[in-house]
């Protein structure tokens, strides 16, 4: 099946783009004209947990983004015409609930203060919930904030590398952060982060997910990104494989009363397919790491770049550790103007060529992710990545798997299509 499907796909992208645009960045080349649809705030890089396999390199920095910072990041978006229908602002990287629930209500009436009529803003936290109390799930559901929760499954999997300052176990806060949202009736999804340790427990994952309620749950894995040199799924990816699998057996079994996002993500691609855009004459399809300006992110301090958040700040002399400028300084179209945005752009689209030329699934991704291409083989310039296989490829593939067996079984029966 595999071999047919890169085929097929790989046959349609080298009909559809037989040649790489390549020059500057110039807005005009796009249509539509490009939005940016995630604003990453970061409120602060300090955070209260010490996970192992965290890629921030400053996490014991106790600095703070300022109002005046989180203003001006809110004005470069408008001044800059980026803004589109509608803006997700996300509070991230470090643990966002260390900054007091205060800030968050001026920063809130920031946005409405200066988007509100132009756009539909939305607000969302990734926390690792350990902070969580009634203070701020009032918050939460005053502003409609979408809550994210990261938490590895239950204690025994979770406290394996999710430990406190003091080298133990988060789950227990974690546990009473996520009963005090349910107490208040604020809506959260989960993100667990998937090791070596976790592929064999696809059942307890499962099960923690129908005793905890959780509607929704994305699975990462440890990425081999910043100071986390390595990831432990590489050499496992049978293992991960069997993972998915399990999992999609047994969310059907519970008659869908849950999302896996890869899975859910999966099928959409299958049904749908991406969302596309021109550029240049030549249509594309829409991958928010690899187009201009779709993604900004906002260190505390006001430093900016665009692209993969991961990226920015990570060490990179060519790139200027992809810092390509700063909201107290100017806009964000402005570094489209200088070389580390060009350099940057040149390798990012060297390697959505690589994408093209070599991946079956590029219509379904649109050229990867810049971050891991260039901590896992270490350019831009470059083709596929474990997160490729473990984010896109491998629940695909068993979502297909799942939907031909679906078929046959169906046609098997004489059912109808």
């Amino acid at each position: 099946m595999k071999t047919w499907l890169n085929h097929w796909m790989a046959g349609t992208a080298e009909r559809e783009n037989r040649a790489m645009p390549a020059g500057p960045f110039v807005l005009a080349d796009f249509t539509p004209r490009p939005a940016t649809q995630l604003l990453i705030l970061q409120p602060t890089p300090f955070c209260n947990l010490d996970c192992d396999y965290c890629y921030l390199p400053q996490r014991d920095s106790r600095a703070r983004m300022s109002l005046d910072t989180v203003k001006l990041a809110a004005q470069r978006v408008l001044e800059d015409g980026l803004l589109g229908p509608e803006l997700t602002v996300v509070w991230h990287a470090g643990e966002p609930l260390a900054v007091p629930v205060d800030f968050y209500r001026q920063a809130f009436g920031i946005f409405d203060q200066l988007l509100s009529g132009r756009c539909r803003v939305s607000h969302s936290i990734q926390t690792n919930a350990t902070l969580i109390d009634a203070h701020w799930c009032e918050l939460f559901s005053q502003h409609r904030v979408r809550v994210g929760v990261s938490v590895d499954g239950p204690a025994a999997i979770n406290d394996s590398h999710r430990k406190t300052r003091q080298g133990k176990g988060s789950f227990a806060q974690v546990q009473r952060g996520m009963a005090a949202l349910r107490h208040h009736g604020v809506p959260f999804h989960v993100i667990a982060v998937v090791t070596a340790d976790s592929l064999p427990h696809a059942r307890l994952l499962h099960d923690f997910v129908l005793e905890q309620g959780i509607g929704e749950i994305g699975f990462n894995f440890d990425e081999a990104e910043g100071p986390h040199a390595d990831s432990s799924l590489r050499g496992r990816e049978a293992e991960h494989r069997r993972f998915f699998e399990q999992l999609l057996a047994l969310q059907l079994q519970s008659a869908d009363r849950y999302r896996v996002r890869e899975l859910a993500n999966a099928l959409s691609l299958i049904q749908h397919g991406l969302p596309r855009y021109c550029w240049r004459g030549r249509d594309w399809p829409m991958n928010a790491q690899t187009l201009p300006f779709a993604i900004v992110t906002v260190a505390w301090n006001g430093d900016f770049s665009t692209f993969s958040p991961e990226l920015l700040g990570q060490p990179a002399a060519e790139f200027d550790n992809f810092v390509l400028g700063n909201v107290h300084c100017g806009g964000f179209l402005q570094a489209a103007e200088r070389p580390a945005f060009a350099r940057l752009w040149e390798g990012i689209l060297a390697g959505t060529a690589v994408c093209r030329r070599s991946c079956g699934y590029f219509n379904y991704c649109g050229g990867g992710a810049p971050a891991n291409k260039w901590f896992e083989n270490g350019g831009l310039d470059s083709g596929e990545t474990l997160y490729c296989r473990s984010m896109l490829i491998r629940p695909f593939e068993t979502v297909l798997q799942a939907l031909e067996r679906e078929a046959a079984g169906q046609a098997g029966s004489g059912e109808q299509l």
